[in-house]
């Protein structure tokens, strides 16, 4: 155990982290959904922020600008979101289209087996338990990890 309060904490948080989006990575390549990691949590955050920006994604993400247009670009060229309608330079609402709302709901489905996996070894009570002290740690900024 380290003299430091909170590393090992911080350790087996992000040991869990690596290990969850390794696995993650290998699910969506192996079910053929052709996702990597970071353009699921995309498509899962306009799905559950449907009418989006850019924009909102860059701020709840905490990724560059330029990184999100790359994603957003890519997942629109696969029509898993909706092109923006009309033009001009004003901020697009994003949604998903009927295959980016097929390709979600699959990535959804091995992200909630992988969950299922994450905690089987805990019972109901150690669950809630965990997810209550967690939703009390303090984050360093906020980011919406949708």
């Amino acid at each position: 155990m380290s003299a430091q309060p909170g590393i090992e904490i911080l350790n087996l948080i992000n040991a869990i982290e690596r290990r969850t989006t390794a696995r993650m990575q290998r699910l969506l390549r192996e079910a053929g959904v052709g996702l990597a990691a970071m353009e699921a949590r995309t498509l899962r955050f306009v799905a559950r922020h449907p009418g989006c920006t850019q924009s909102d994604i860059v701020r709840a993400s905490g990724r560059d600008k330029a990184q999100i247009a790359r994603i957003i670009k890519v997942l629109r060229e696969r029509d898993f979101i909706a092109p923006p309608a009309g033009g001009g330079r004003r901020p697009q609402p994003l949604a998903l289209t009927a295959t980016g709302t097929a390709i979600h709901s699959r990535a959804e489905s091995l992200r909630a087996d992988t969950a299922r996996e994450l905690v089987a070894g805990l019972g109901p009570d150690e669950r809630s338990q965990l997810e209550a002290l967690l939703g009390r740690l303090s984050p360093l900024e906020s980011v919406d990890q949708d």
